[in-house]
Parts: structure tokens; sequence; C-alpha cells
């Protein structure tokens, strides 16, 4: 007898239905334990697509100068900010120097930049931004920098070191909710600065509110909001992907030269490309999805053991009705397979549990996150939810053929005698 014969299931049912209460807890394991994987690898597909499209919005061929510690794999804005050391070696002049045609013709544009968290004030309207300190050549690097209202600042306004300010479309609404900004002033560390632009909304990108931002020329950022006469990082947009690695070579040997450094190992900068920045991407949100997928097994794993102990009960309970059958003819590979069915259904129908919340959940933290202004993707797994249902299905047959073995093995006599 297959045990997925018809007199098997229907004894199976009948048997889940006459210990629902039971039943129904062996199932709220499961639904829990493949709700977990499913909103795990939701949430991790979803930083991943959000986090790549981001990337893409700068453009394929996008290259960056990051600062780092001498010897290091890291860059300022991690193990150095925790150790309070600062990189001060990297200057606007490199960029200036990356944008030499002659020397790397397949260079398009080449910008310097800082970034520095201020009070901006209007009136009585004060508000905290994010201040980007850049040269003109900033919107060439990040395509989606774009007015519209007035316009961007031009370099002969940088290296003059203009008190001119670009600004975030949501800066503007809220400190000029009913006139035009462009020539109105605002004022930063009590400086005044001239409203030139105002940029088109881009919202939320890597945790930063880019509608709250402001853009200054770098040289003035440098010389009255930062004090210091270094950047923290240099864009460079190529002609073409294909230059990747002869411009991470040739551009590397320029800054050795301008920085003094003989070894490589003492490079006091890292050259990223897209395609690198992926793969980190790659690596960070796997890695966060193995642990997450970790934990989430370990509840399929509980939801399991529970099985396995709910049917432990029911053989229990069902001992007359086990020795019962086995009087009038039933095998033990009959038993066995009825019991072993019973486990499986329970794990199936906690799999179909885990699926619905688990999508359900998903969507729901989708919109709330959506609410806070992050563009972040609803993403399901179809091989999650497959998976999910494999793992349950076999999480069903082991730990349920133990209590259907203890069932088979039942002496039919004792059985019919048990109290």
């Amino acid at each position: 007898m297959s045990i997925f014969s018809s007199k098997n299931l229907k004894l199976a049912i009948t048997g889940l239905v006459a210990n629902k209460t039971r039943t129904a807890l062996s199932v709220l394991g499961i639904v829990i334990g493949v709700a977990a994987v499913i909103v795990i690898v939701s949430v991790g597909q979803g930083l991943r697509t959000l986090v790549i499209g981001q990337i893409d919005a700068f453009g394929p061929n996008l290259m960056s100068v990051e600062i780092k510690i001498p010897g290091s794999d890291y860059g300022n804005s991690i193990r150095s900010t925790a150790e309070g050391v600062v990189i001060t070696t990297l200057k606007s002049s490199d960029a200036e120097a990356i944008r030499d045609r002659k020397r790397f013709p397949y260079v398009k544009a080449a910008s310097g930049y800082s970034a520095a968290q201020e009070w901006a004030k209007y009136q009585s309207e004060e508000q905290q931004v994010l201040i980007i300190g850049a040269d003109s050549y900033y919107p060439q690097i990040d395509g989606q920098v774009k007015t519209t209202k007035g316009r961007f600042f031009m370099e002969s306004e940088n290296k003059g070191m203009a008190k001119v300010a670009v600004i975030g479309s949501k800066i503007a609404e809220e400190f000029f909710p009913n006139t035009d900004p462009i020539g109105k002033n605002i004022k930063i560390k009590q400086i005044n600065f001239e409203v030139i632009g105002v940029l088109q909304s881009r919202g939320v990108v890597f945790g930063f509110n880019m509608d709250e931002m402001v853009i200054i020329p770098i040289h003035t950022v440098q010389k009255l909001i930062l004090g210091v006469d270094h950047i923290l990082e240099i864009g460079i947009q190529l002609e073409d992907q294909k230059y990747f690695p002869q411009a991470r070579v040739e551009i590397a040997q320029l800054l050795r030269q301008r920085h003094n450094i003989d070894d490589p190992k003492n490079d006091d900068f890292q050259l990223v490309t897209m395609d690198q920045a992926i793969e980190i991407i790659d690596s960070v949100t796997g890695a966060i999805s193995l642990l997450l997928g970790l934990l989430a097994a370990i509840s399929l794993l509980v939801g399991g053991i529970g099985v396995m102990n709910t049917m432990l009960v029911i053989v229990t309970e069902r001992t007359r009705e086990i020795g019962l059958r086995k009087s009038l003819g039933a095998k033990n590979k009959d038993i066995l397979s009825q019991f072993v069915l019973e486990s499986v259904l329970i794990s199936l129908f906690g799999g179909f549990g885990g699926v619905f919340w688990g999508i359900l959940i998903s969507y729901a933290m989708t919109y709330v996150i959506n609410s806070f202004g992050i563009d972040w993707p609803f993403v399901i797994s179809f091989s999650a939810i497959i998976i999910s249902f494999i793992v349950a299905a076999f999480f069903g047959i082991i730990f349920g053929w133990y209590p259907a073995q203890k069932a088979a093995k039942l002496n039919p006599i004792e059985a019919l005698r048990y109290e």
C-alpha cells in the first residue's frame, strides 16, 4: 500500500481532525519557521535590489577614489572613524590631476567632494541638512543631480570660494513655501549663502534624504564650514567600463606619485568600481541572509520537534485504535504510512500558512518602509517558497518517522487492553 493511497489519506485527515487542537499547535510551529524564511529572503533580496538600483543610478562607468588607513583594507568611514584617525592626504588637486585628458583620455569627468551635517536657517525656519562640498563637475558624476530652478555653480565660483548654494526640493518647500528661493539667502554657521538653484526630488539614497541636501562649492566648504584642506572622496566617470582595469592601475600610479608613496601596501587611498561595489553588497547581504536563514532554519527545526512531540502524544492517545486496526488485518507498514502521512500533512499545512503569512508580513514591511520615503522594492523569492515546502515536508517525514514506527510496532493485544 502506498503512503499516498486514498485510504491512508482519509485515515490521516480523520486523525488530524480528531486531534485538531494539538494539530493546530504543531502547524503553528511550522508556520512560524516557514514565514521567517520567506520574510528573511524577501528583506535580503529587497535590500540588494534597492542598493544595486541606487548604485546603478550613478551610472555603470563610475569608479571612486576613497581614503583609507595605510596598510589596512578599511576606509575612513569604518575603522578610521572608530579609531579617531582622519586621513588628510586626498586633495581637490588630485581630482584636477585625474581630469587631465591628455594623461587620461578615457576619463569623462572627475569630482572631489566632502560631506557634513550642519544646521541651515532662513528667517524663523531652521533644519539640519546634509552639506555636500563639491566642484562644478559633480553633476557629471551623479547624473541625478539636476536643477528644476536656477542653475548649478560654475568652477570659477568654486575656485573663488563663492558663498552660493544649490538646495534640495524639501528644503525649498519648507524654507520658501510661497516664494521663489532663487536669490534668497540661507544661513549656515552664521554665514549667508545665496540660493542659485533647486534640485529635483530624489528621495532617500543610501540612508540619506537627498531632498534635504545643500550643495556648496568644495573650496567654500573647506575654508568656511569644515576648516580643512582635504576631501573624502573623488568620483570618476569613465568613457566605458572596459577602461576599469587600465584606470585602476594608472590612476593609482598618479596618486602614489602625488602622495609620495613607494610601496602600494602603504596606499592611503583605494579605488572602487561599480562592479566591486556590487560584489561587496552581495557579500554583505549574502552573509546577513545566511545568518538570518540559519535562525529561520532553527525555527523550522523547533517546529519539527513540536510535530514529533505532538505525534507521540497522538500515538499514545490512539493506542486502542491502532490495536483495533491491527486486529482487523492492518500491517505494520499500513500503520507506519498512516502516521507518517499525518506528520507530513501537518508540515504541509504549516508550509501553506507560513507562505501566506510570510508574503503578507513582507508586504506590510515594504509598505511601512516606503512610508518613510525609502523606495524599498517588494520582492518574493519563489525558490525560497519551494525550498520552504520541501524542507517542511522533509521535517514532516523525519520527525514523524519515530512516532510512526512506535505506533507500527505496537502489539495489537496489548494495544487493545490499553486504557
